[in-house]
């Protein structure tokens, strides 16, 4: 029988957060719960510095020789510790590591919808850095195949992987079709959906993805908000005109008559 002299997960969890709390103040931690308004438990480490940390724990546990089902494995653990920076590593893996690699494809999908529906992934700011740093580049990567995979979770239950399905395109959605074939019509079908729920951050969500695409197909954008106006907060509708022609803003913005 061969026995592996490799680290466990949990050892190796327990090093990264070693050199986590290395970077650690209490300054910070307050910045940060003070900006998430208590939504979220910090170490109080800037984001600069998790990234040193990640990359030198990576090197240093020599985790680039170890199996690409094994690497997922570990960063989706850290993603599922409660502390913030925690989080943030397993996610830089994920985007900074084994997605250049080669080593995340989008088989991973179903893997990180569960993330969300487990409650690892709970609060507009990690949900956010998941989808602009995880999702975005591997539906980049990937193509429409993935693309649609993503924009399935809009009708996720879960507020934060619903909004997710809208969020994951704010990076590609200013170049339209150019970033993903088919994209306008695949992400204003998902706000279609998305634009329904009442969350906050559903609302804040869907805007958010339709002020991007505005600058790709702003006629589509208007004429899509034109329909569904009555469904947008006040707060959502303001943001997703932001990017429209000045009068066409205005004219979303008026007073219903």
């Amino acid at each position: 029988m061969t026995i592996s002299t490799q680290p466990a997960a949990p050892a190796l969890i327990a090093d990264l957060q070693r050199r986590l709390d290395g970077y650690a103040s209490s300054r910070t931690r307050e910045w940060w719960e003070s900006y998430v308004q208590g939504e979220a438990a910090f170490r109080g480490v800037p984001m600069g510095k998790v990234r040193d940390a990640v990359t030198a724990w990576h090197v240093a546990n020599r985790l680039h020789g170890r199996a690409a089902a094994d690497q997922l494995d570990l960063a989706l653990a850290l993603v599922r510790e409660p502390m913030s920076e925690d989080k943030l590593a397993g996610i830089l893996m994920l985007q900074e590591i084994l997605l250049p690699a080669g080593l995340l494809d989008c088989d991973a999908v179903d893997a990180f919808a569960d993330l969300f529906d487990e409650g690892h992934i709970a609060d507009w700011n990690v949900s956010d850095w998941f989808c602009v740093r995880v999702l975005g580049p591997l539906v980049e990567r990937y193509g429409p195949s993935c693309a649609r995979a993503v924009a399935d979770w809009k009708d996720a239950e879960n507020v934060w992987r619903c909004r997710a399905a809208a969020v994951a395109f704010v990076n590609l959605a200013s170049r339209g079709d150019e970033a993903v074939p088919g994209l306008v019509d695949l992400l204003l079908d998902t706000c279609d959906a998305t634009v329904r729920r009442p969350e906050r951050f559903i609302q804040t969500g869907t805007a958010w993805a339709l002020r991007e695409l505005a600058l790709a197909a702003p006629d589509r954008v208007a004429a899509f908000l034109r329909t569904h106006r009555a469904r947008l907060s006040g707060e959502a509708l303001r943001s997703a005109v932001k990017k429209l022609d000045g009068p066409v803003a205005a004219e979303l913005l008026a007073p219903a008559r």
